[in-house]
């Protein structure tokens, strides 16, 4: 990240060197796991399976855990710290191993962390970016127009060395508020479990205000070129995560045309077939923009992504839609970046490549894991959710938590949190899961759930108060049931469930 003006090189070094002091490791492990969401096995699982870890063994528990599931497709990350550091280049990875289950391989490997990637004193700037304002079933087009505005959106924090924290779509949706409504969004219209979206943070520095502005400017400015609607988390007085600030709506005729304005030739048809594409390396400002935009030079778009740097190592975990003349079954790989590339083209490649030469020299010593191709599967939504005529309809249920580390492992939470919601819902799964060990030896983490209501309603207030109601008592169920788990003193755990991703603030519930 760009040092102030006023910040001397002597200073800039103290601060890499102070971070550097406090990795106690010589690298990172990590183990990833690709396979359907729910296969004819059951849901993924979200670690390997082992007997009880051993509290006193670091290597038995993972201080960073991420979990993403789209499109039936499914992809979860573990990371620790390691002492090997006897192996060759920045990143090294196993053959995939498989687990199993059909279609399921686990990929593991080590990394070596880049210390100069500092960003936790940063002041982040999220943004919610909206691609339409239908029910999420990309085409291959729509994937290709993806692909061109992550690239651009990353782009802008590349050019001025600013970390992208994370990055994921598809998300919720987030409807207009009018004024009538309450202050705590209580009497918001519903929200889609996901929708066209895609959502990322930037991480500034907070004596840089000039670099922020800059940002924003430029994010308004292509909001305003590629008709995408845009909203910035709000940072006002008493403000929360999950309250946005309209900059500006989707403009649905401007989308449209810059659409077919960049991909004129690209098919319209919805993909049958996806592959989980892991690429892995040391976080580096640009490494993002620098993968996507590689792939799109190859005629290759994004169905889906979860972007997020864990221990100062980046993993950029990308659904990639297979095309549709391509009749390999194309089996599971792990290997170099430049040796994937060929794999990826011949898999996910349309035949609509961009003109001109990308720079790939950030990324060449990454390492890329890539599963089988499998069945694609989308949604059941609606344009406005609670609307549909048999009340059927996914909903988003965000979850908060803070555990003491070494008690209860982050997918042990995530299926008590499942089987706690299964009174309420037909359907339970986790979207959307991130946990990372922090000061204090505590864990913290974040996670959406899509559910589906046992019970059918279409009347707004009836849905809402069995959400509600599901949260709570499910949260309830978890508090009884934390301490036996994990054998933690139920003073030391905070966790809230809610409906309303704003509420999360309120998570002084020990549990």
């Amino acid at each position: 990240m760009t040092s102030p003006a006023s910040s001397t090189k002597s200073s800039e070094l103290a601060r890499i060197a102070a971070e550097a002091a406090g990795i106690s490791s010589a690298s990172v492990q990590f183990t990833m796991i690709h396979g359907p969401a729910n296969g004819h096995d059951g849901p993924l699982p979200m670690a390997i399976d082992s007997a009880d870890p051993d509290k006193d063994d670091p290597d038995a528990w993972p201080t960073d855990f991420l979990h993403f599931s789209v499109a039936g497709l499914s992809v979860s990350t573990s990371t620790w710290p390691s002492a090997i550091s006897a192996f060759s280049g920045r990143v090294q990875i196993g053959p995939p191993e498989h687990t199993g289950r059909r279609d399921t391989f686990s990929y593991s490997g080590h990394a070596v962390p880049n210390p100069g990637f500092i960003h936790q004193s940063t002041r982040k700037v999220e943004v919610l970016i909206t691609l339409g304002n239908q029910h999420w079933s990309p085409n291959y087009r729509e994937a290709l127009m993806q692909a061109l505005v992550i690239e651009k959106l990353t782009g802008l924090a590349a050019e001025r060395d600013t970390p992208v924290l994370h990055l994921h779509t598809p998300v919720a949706p987030f409807p207009q508020t009018h004024v009538s409504e309450r202050g705590d969004g209580s009497n918001e219209r519903l929200r889609d479990a996901i929708g066209p979206c895609l959502r990322f943070a930037i991480g500034v520095d907070p004596t840089m205000s000039d670099v922020r502005l800059d940002i924003e400017t430029e994010l308004a400015t292509l909001a305003e070129e590629y008709g995408f609607g845009l909203k910035l988390n709000d940072q006002r007085f008493n403000r929360a995560r999950g309250e946005w600030f309209t900059i500006r709506g989707f403009d649905r005729e401007r989308y449209r045309q810059a659409r077919a304005r960049s991909f004129p030739e690209s098919s319209a048809l919805v993909p049958r077939r996806a592959m989980i594409a892991s690429v892995v390396g040391p976080s580096r400002a640009g490494t993002t923009a620098a993968v996507v935009a590689a792939l799109r030079a190859r005629g290759i778009g994004v169905l889906a992504a979860s972007i997020s740097s864990m221990r100062k190592t980046t993993f950029i975990n990308l659904v990639l839609p297979v095309a549709a003349a391509s009749p390999g079954k194309f089996p599971q790989w792990s290997g170099g970046w430049r040796e994937a590339l060929p794999r990826l083209v011949d898999c996910a490649g349309h035949g609509s490549a961009a003109t001109g030469e990308t720079d790939e020299s950030l990324i060449a010593d990454w390492k890329v894991a890539l599963s089988p191709a499998m069945r694609c599967s989308y949604p059941q939504s609606s344009q406005q959710t609670g609307a549909t005529t048999t009340g059927r309809v996914p909903y988003p249920i965000w979850l908060w938590w803070q555990l003491p580390y070494r008690t209860v492992d982050t997918p042990v939470l995530l299926a008590e949190v499942q089987a706690a919601l299964q009174p309420h819902t037909r359907r339970c799964e986790v979207a959307y899961a991130q946990s990372r060990l922090c000061r204090g030896d505590v864990v913290r983490g974040r996670a959406k759930l899509i559910v589906m209501l046992s019970q059918e309603h279409r009347d707004h207030a009836a849905v809402q108060r069995l959400l509600t109601d599901a949260a709570e008592a499910a949260q309830e169920r978890i508090r009884e049931r934390l301490p036996a788990v994990g054998h933690v003193d139920a003073g030391k755990v905070r966790l809230r469930l809610s409906p309303r991703e704003r509420w999360l603030m309120y998570a002084g519930v020990s549990g």
